[in-house]
Formats: C-alpha cells, sequence, structure tokens
C-alpha cells in the first residue's frame, strides 16, 4: 500500500485548497477543507496500523469522553474557523441557538487571557460537552486532530496543576507524553493549508478558535471577505 509522505501529505493538501482560484465561495472552501481533513485522517490511520509503528509506539490513552486537553488556547487559520461556523450554522435549530450562545459567551469570558492564563482559569473549551466528547469532531482543527496523549494522568495533572507540570518538564523531571507522529502528520496538513493560503492570498494568521467563530456567526460577510483576502481583525488573532 502506498503511504504518502509528511512532504506529499502537505502539498496534496495544498492542491486541494489551491485549485479554489481567487474569491471562492464559502461552500467550496469548506468542502476543499474537508478534503484536507480526509487526507490527514486516512494518511495516520495507515501509519498508525502499520506494523512497525504498532511495536515501536505505546498505544494512546486518548478516547471518547476524555477532554482534559480541551482546557486551553487553540489557534487555527481563518479557513478552518469559517468550517467551523459554517458546521454550528448547519445544525438543527434549537441546538445552533444554544451553542451560538455558549460561543458568543465564551468568547467575552476568555478574549483577553493569553495561552497561560487560559490554562490556568481552567476554562473548557465552548465546544467541549457535558459528556466530555467534542461538539465539533466531524470538523475540529488540525491542531486538535494531532494531538495524541499516552498518559491521561499526565493529562489530568496538567490541567489541574499546570505550573507544577510545566516545572518539572522544565527540569527534566518528565518527558513530554504526546505522540509524535500524528503531530506531524496534521502539521503537515496544516503546513499545506499555509502554504494554499499564500497561493490564495488568504491572511496566513492564526485565529483564537472560540473567538474567531463568535466573530463569523455575529457578522456571516466575514467569511466571504476573508475569502476574498481580508485580513481578520487583531483582537480575534491568537495571543502570545
Amino acid at each position: 500500500m502506498f503511504t504518502p509522505t509528511d512532504d506529499f501529505l502537505s502539498h496534496a493538501c495544498a492542491a486541494e485548497l489551491a485549485a479554489l482560484g481567487p474569491k471562492p465561495s464559502v461552500e467550496a472552501a469548506c468542502a476543499a477543507l474537508d478534503r484536507v481533513f480526509a487526507l490527514a485522517e486516512q494518511s495516520w490511520q495507515v501509519r498508525r496500523t502499520c506494523l512497525d509503528y504498532i511495536r515501536s509506539a505505546p498505544p494512546p490513552a486518548c478516547k471518547a469522553g476524555c477532554g482534559w486537553c480541551c482546557h486551553q488556547q487553540v489557534g487555527v487559520t481563518p479557513v478552518e474557523a469559517i468550517r467551523v461556523a459554517c458546521y454550528v450554522k448547519d445544525l438543527p435549530a434549537d441546538q445552533k441557538e444554544q451553542m451560538a450562545a455558549a460561543i458568543r459567551d465564551g468568547s467575552l469570558t476568555t478574549a483577553k487571557m493569553n495561552p497561560a492564563q487560559r490554562v490556568a482559569a481552567r476554562v473548557p473549551c465552548v465546544f467541549l460537552g457535558v459528556d466530555g466528547n467534542c461538539r465539533i469532531y466531524p470538523v475540529r482543527p488540525l491542531r486538535c486532530r494531532g494531538l495524541y496523549s499516552v498518559d491521561v494522568e499526565f493529562c489530568i495533572a496538567s490541567l489541574e496543576d499546570p505550573a507544577g507540570m510545566r516545572a518539572k518538564l522544565e527540569s527534566g523531571l518528565l518527558r513530554p507524553v504526546y505522540l509524535s507522529l500524528p503531530e506531524f502528520i496534521f502539521g503537515s496538513a496544516l503546513s499545506g493549508v499555509l502554504k494554499a493560503s499564500g497561493r490564495l492570498k488568504w491572511a496566513a494568521v492564526s485565529l483564537e478558535l472560540t473567538a474567531a467563530v463568535a466573530a463569523l456567526l455575529a457578522d456571516p460577510r466575514l467569511a466571504a471577505r476573508w475569502l476574498a483576502g481580508g485580513r481578520p481583525d487583531r483582537s480575534i488573532q491568537s495571543r502570545a
């Protein structure tokens, strides 16, 4: 079976979006991004089921209902934010209204938080359901897709005592417990999205997920504006 390399994946993902041409429709951009997601997921599935990888890598501890890592700032590209906003808009009316309100309130809560403050506040992602599952799982961002832990206790401790865990990592008492291969694969797909963004003259900026989706829901014209090359407002960009 042919297994795409990370470089191949990056170019393949870039091609899916670059083929859109200037000023694509929102629907076409969402469909192209869905194909990027599928390419990356297929690549990860092929690699993770290879016998050599199974023998050499510990199994991920992540599973449905485990949302310990979903309490941090998530950076997304504009087209990823657009895809999430469209997914929310297509929900049944009652679910859409409930989620839109949660997104709006969540954006106000985290608006001025930097990544460290966000973790310290233990504010869950607005898309994390009460059952611990992601409510936008089919269209979740590439950075979320690439995060796989092999130790759930580490994840819990990182949420409950982030400063302590950071100190242990910096001192060498602990080592990161996240699998590198999925991070590389989905990072390669993200690299492809950024390459295509450059060709299409889209703003290659990192947006804070909640703030960006809240802005898109509040002003539906933003999606077309961003896809035509408009730059998202600085207030919704990821904070350092």
